[in-house]
């Protein structure tokens, strides 16, 4: 066992005390001096120029205080933070035993670094300076304890047997220093890394190296830590030591080593006095940014003052506001959530409160009442410039008050207009029940006046068609014809949506109905180059029907669809239904309905058609009778796809016939004259 030659090794309790307090190294005077001479008069940020034009990146790369905290901050380190906060190492062990085991782990440190990073860079990794880090800081429970007990360390090293020297740092620590590392680099938050090489970095059958995170990198670690216990600081094993010298790489490794480590880790005029001006002036500089902060916070509110809309809304003003608090020194994210004119019930369930709750939480009111939260999230690594600024806080409060009165006015226009709105929509079954009533009145006096000359041209045509032989003469009269029907019709639509007639059911076969359409309008169909195809079974049953509104609505749907389709293209319609129910669907391949189209497809004079293609009249024709019958008519249709209407009506069950008297003869149901015939397909 390693008597002591210095003061007494503490108490194992004592030292994981002091090792539970302990939150980083030390940094080398060397570092800490050029670091802030690389910071400018008027920044808190290390300049790049400045930085290499000295030694900096050399000198930083040997520090493992430095290094330590690159790998536990990553990408958020703050040089300024660091200078401030971590202490130098002890110019009490500049000299001595203790010092000269300082050296001595130092070098051998860099010695393992510098390897590290040449065969790293020999291997193609693409993370060079992370291996190198984790290279320097294999050591890291070693460096912790020289940190707090540098006579510990001189201690260690007087022993140079291995078991005695683990027998020796479980009695002083409860622990090996290899698992003293892993513990404190998994507590510091370290590059996993560093963490396998603190306690594998001896693994040199390389047993353990599939537990690491990153085998390849921690095996080029361990043919480092061989080649730098081959120079005159290895630690371990002295026969190693004694082979090495001569080999090229190896004498390399050894000149860049001195290099590195010239002057010493502790230079012998560094002072507690410099270490306390050096520290204090990284705390001023960063006060200084924090003013900055604040100015430039001030700056940014003007700016979105001056770049604002003086009518824009209340979430476009928590946008604007939200992008403005991200620019804030030490402001990670922001967030700005309006809670002002109704917007209560909207804010309680709000999902993104059940996030990660933020650092700040900045509440903005408006004579009294809440209006709006400003939510910070502070990075601690960094200063936080603006965000306590009462300035600051209260030009975003009455900038939020001036936004608030402002939406409440709008509100109440909106109120009002949606007022106005709601009295529209109330008036408009009016103004339709009397547009139709007109429109009736209308249709009725036309037809009065209309249908009289229409049945003389119409009997005249049929009488001169009877008696024409001439083909020329034959198709002018089908024409004159043709259009008189037409004319006919239309004044029929136009008196059927005005005021539709009331229902008058009998016995009658839906399915016959739509067959008797199709034969009407077959020889159109024809014409123009379209398919007619009719689905469905048998004959259907009779049922209790108005057969008249049911013919109506078949030619609708199904003049509807031709006037659709182009030549060529097929129409196809299918009917179902019993007892209870009326199923029909009509599907064309057409250019189909536009959602435009879509909103007025039932609204009478609309057609959607070219013009001469007829007046719009036939769906809200069909749509009346559906609503008359109580039914549900569905349509959907894709441009350039085709429109597929379906009708369902519901039907009623037959009256009772009266209950016959005595000596009566039950009589067969009349047959309506307006019935179709009911033709077997």
């Amino acid at each position: 066992m390693p008597v002591s030659r210095g003061r007494a090794i503490p108490a194992p309790v004592v030292i994981r005390r002091k090792l539970e307090r302990l939150d980083g190294l030390p940094l080398r005077p060397t570092t800490a001096r050029l670091a802030l001479s690389a910071f400018p008069e008027d920044s808190a940020e290390p300049s790049p120029e400045l930085l290499a034009s000295c030694r900096f990146p050399t000198v930083a790369d040997s520090d493992p205080g430095w290094a330590l905290a690159l790998t536990r901050s990553g990408t958020d380190f703050q040089a300024i933070g660091l200078l401030e906060a971590a202490p130098w190492w002890s110019h009490a062990t500049t000299s001595g035993p203790a010092g000269d085991a300082l050296n001595r782990l130092w070098r051998h440190a860099v010695a393992v670094g510098q390897a590290a990073r040449r065969l790293a860079t020999e291997a193609g990794e693409p993370d060079v300076e992370r291996i190198a880090r984790a290279g320097l800081l294999h050591g890291l429970g070693l460096w912790a304890i020289a940190a707090l007990e540098p006579d510990w360390l001189a201690e260690w090293m007087g022993e140079p047997d291995g078991p005695r020297r683990r027998a020796f740092e479980l009695q002083t620590l409860g622990t090996e220093a290899a698992n003293l590392g892993r513990t404190l680099a998994e507590r510091w938050g370290c590059d996993t890394l560093v963490a396998d090489a603190t306690w594998l970095h001896a693994d040199l059958n390389g047993c353990l190296n599939t537990a690491a995170a990153d085998s390849a990198a921690l095996a080029l670690i361990q043919q480092a830590f061989v080649l730098a216990e081959r120079t005159p600081w290895g630690l371990y094993s002295a026969e190693a030591r004694e082979i090495g010298g001569s080999e090229p790489r190896l004498r390399l490794l050894i000149a860049e080593v001195q290099v590195r480590c010239t002057p010493a880790l502790i230079e012998a005029d560094a002072t507690a006095h410099e270490e306390k001006f050096a520290r204090s002036s990284a705390r001023l500089r960063r006060q200084v940014a924090q003013l900055r902060g604040e100015k430039a916070a001030t700056d940014r509110f003007l700016t979105a003052l001056v770049d604002s809309d003086p009518a824009e809304s209340a979430e476009t003003w928590a946008e604007r506001a939200a992008l403005s608090w991200c620019g804030v020194a030490g402001v990670a994210t922001a967030r700005v959530i309006w809670t002002g004119l109704g917007t209560e019930s909207d804010l309680e369930e709000d999902p993104r409160r059940a996030e990660r709750p933020a650092t700040k939480v900045l509440a903005l009111a408006s004579r009294g009442r809440p209006c709006a939260e400003i939510h910070l999230w502070l990075d601690p690594d960094r200063p936080s410039g603006g965000a306590d600024s009462e300035t600051t806080i209260a030009a975003w409060q009455a900038w939020a008050a001036r936004v608030a009165d402002r939406t409440q006015l709008g509100a109440k226009l909106e109120a009002l207009a949606r007022g106005h709105r709601g009295w529209v929509d109330k008036e408009e079954p009016r103004v339709r029940r009397a547009k139709l009533d007109a429109l009736a009145e209308f249709a009725a006096g036309a037809g009065h006046e209309l249908n009289n000359p229409l049945a003389v041209i119409v009997g005249r045509a049929q009488l001169l068609l009877a008696r024409a032989t001439d083909p020329d003469t034959v198709r002018s009269l089908r024409a004159i014809l043709g259009q008189a029907q037409r004319t006919h019709r239309i004044i029929r639509d136009l008196m059927f949506i005005g005021r539709t007639p009331e229902s008058r059911p009998r016995f009658c076969q839906p399915d016959e109905v739509v067959r008797a359409s199709l034969r009407d309008i077959k020889d159109e169909a024809d014409t123009r180059g379209v398919r007619l195809v009719l689905k469905g079974g048998e004959p259907g049953p009779k049922v209790w029907a108005d057969p008249d509104a049911l013919r109506h609505l078949a030619d609708a749907l199904i003049r509807n669809a031709l006037e659709s389709t182009r030549e060529g293209d097929t129409i196809q319609v299918a009917v179902a239904g019993g007892l209870e129910e009326v199923s029909w669907s009509v599907k064309d391949n057409g250019r189909g309905i536009t959602s435009a189209e879509g909103e007025h497809l039932f609204d009478p004079f609309f057609c959607g058609r070219q013009a001469g293609r007829g007046l719009g009249l036939g769906l809200p024709r069909a749509a009346r009778i559906v609503q008359q019958a109580g039914g549900e008519m569905r349509w959907h249709s894709m441009p350039g796809q085709g429109t597929l209407f379906q009708v369902h009506i519901p039907l009623l069950p037959p009256p009772k016939p009266p209950t016959p008297t005595a000596g009566a003869v039950e009589a067969e149901p009349a047959v309506g004259r307006n019935d179709p015939p009911l033709l077997k397909s």
